[in-house]
């Protein structure tokens, strides 16, 4: 989970260190990319396994977590089930979350349907999909899509089930999406060999719950960096201040400010509850 109890900022300071120092040791998991086998296209899901969610005037299915720990039972994908049986949502380079839902996700639908953000036949990169809701919502305004996130168990049993759900057209689903796992860095290489040319980048790449690891900030950077075209808009959605693990909006802000490369600028702050914030990215020019 996002949040530990230190009894004094010291205490905080020398646990995040020591996780710092974890984080150097660990394995990240290869970038691959992901098919839609014909087992998910036919199968069909009930009403009892997925919620409904409404962004203005459009409603989008999205499973329900506990029919996914289901699927993840069933198929024996151990170290998840671990996760999520210690109600935790991060284990570093194990799982990476994507299960649940998240507030931010809903503050970038919202934004980006109040702004009219997506436009018919723009390439949009949702990193660290998860449920998938900002590419979904893309899909529907006509966009092709690419989702990525760490897991490709996320990607398999959450991500491809929920655009299944609110798209039935198999035909628009297999030339409009993409489906990625694996560590950020590889993910980089992997676009760069594939796409190398300028006009196959992203008019758009949206994030959001992805900056509670400061560890991570230059492999989620460098994503924006390599891959949003010239003219295209980075949008990232996070909390304000991740509790226990150290990620926070200004230690990012200032990680991009410094490169020099891009714009940035906070479109939209939360007004009540835990403070949350919308951050906008254009090139330079």
């Amino acid at each position: 989970m996002f949040k530990f109890d230190f009894s004094n900022n010291e205490e905080a300071r020398g646990v995040l260190n020591d996780k710092n120092e974890e984080n150097k040791n660990l394995t990240w998991l290869p970038a691959t990319e992901i098919e839609i086998t014909d087992e998910q296209f036919s199968k069909k899901l009930s009403e009892r396994d997925y919620i409904t969610i409404t962004f203005e005037n459009v409603e989008l299915k999205m499973i329900k977590s506990e029919s996914a720990i289901l699927n993840l039972k069933a198929k024996k994908h151990d170290k998840i089930i671990k996760a999520e049986s210690q109600h935790s949502d991060l284990i570093p380079a194990i799982y990476e979350g994507g299960l649940k839902i998240w507030e931010c996700s809903y503050d970038l639908g919202k934004y980006f349907y109040s702004q009219n953000i997506f436009c018919k036949n723009s390439k949009v990169l949702d990193l660290g999909c998860g449920t998938g809701i900002i590419g979904i919502l893309a899909l529907l305004k006509g966009c092709t899509v690419h989702f990525q996130d760490y897991n490709s168990e996320v990607i398999e049993l959450v991500t491809i089930p929920n655009v299944l759900l609110n798209l039935e057209d198999r035909q628009k689903i297999e030339k409009n999406t993409q489906f990625y796992a694996g560590d950020w860095e590889r993910f980089v290489e992997l676009l760069i060999k594939k796409y190398p040319n300028e006009t196959e980048k992203y008019d758009v790449i949206s994030t959001c719950e992805t900056i509670y690891n400061s560890y991570n900030y230059q492999k989620l950077y460098q994503v924006f960096k390599q891959q949003l075209k010239k003219d295209g808009v980075g949008y990232i959605a996070g909390k304000v201040h991740y509790f226990g693990i150290g990620g926070n909006m200004k230690e990012f802000e200032k990680l991009i400010k410094t490169d020099n490369v891009f714009n940035v600028e906070t479109v939209w702050r939360s007004e009540e509850g835990l403070q949350r914030e919308i951050l906008k990215l254009t090139h330079r020019h």
